[in-house]
């Protein structure tokens, strides 16, 4: 199963990536714009990492590998909410950080990781939680409308930038993807 998942991978990051930017004339307010690009440059940056983990934590049984497709499809929509509302792209992105907190969760438990795979492991747990709590957060505030969208949006990827880094250092690999 593990070479195909790796196969299956590349494949769906390149099927997101390339029909994503069949929206992009879809985009009207600068809020969009900026996500879209924000995204792109996500995805990637979470495919860097993704991809190597998979190599190391390959899916054991069937259920993985619909896990895997779930994450693929919710990197799909996460691109794709750049054309909605806001309150939309934010639960995207939670929706993202889910399971990719129960991807890490099931590699913990099926590999029981130690060194530094370990410290990676519960780094990015801990890290997808606090990230789905703040920007259930910043849903809010969308939704509720206490601030314009670009505003949030800008608020949003400093946390997601800073939030990356945090999560590097504590690891001791940093990326820049």
């Amino acid at each position: 199963m593990k070479d195909f998942s790796l196969k299956f991978l590349d494949i769906m990051i390149g099927l997101v990536l390339g029909l994503g930017f069949q929206w992009w004339p879809e985009l009207n307010e600068p809020w969009q714009f900026v996500a879209f690009v924000f995204v792109y440059l996500d995805i990637v940056d979470y495919w860097i990492d993704y991809g190597p983990g998979l190599k190391k934590f390959s899916p054991k049984y069937e259920v993985d590998i619909f896990l895997d497709v779930a994450i693929m499809f919710s990197l799909f929509l996460y691109i794709y909410t750049t054309q909605l509302t806001l309150v939309y792209f934010l639960s995207a992105f939670i929706l993202l950080r889910v399971l990719d907190f129960f991807w890490l969760l099931r590699s913990q438990y099926q590999y029981h990781p130690t060194g530094m795979d370990g410290k990676y492991i519960r780094t990015w747990l801990e890290f997808d939680f606090i990230e789905c709590i703040l920007v259930g957060g910043f849903a809010i505030l969308a939704y509720f409308q206490y601030f314009s969208s670009l505003t949030i949006l800008a608020v949003f990827i400093i946390f997601r930038v800073v939030m990356r880094f945090l999560a590097s250092l504590r690891y001791k690999r940093v990326h820049f993807a």
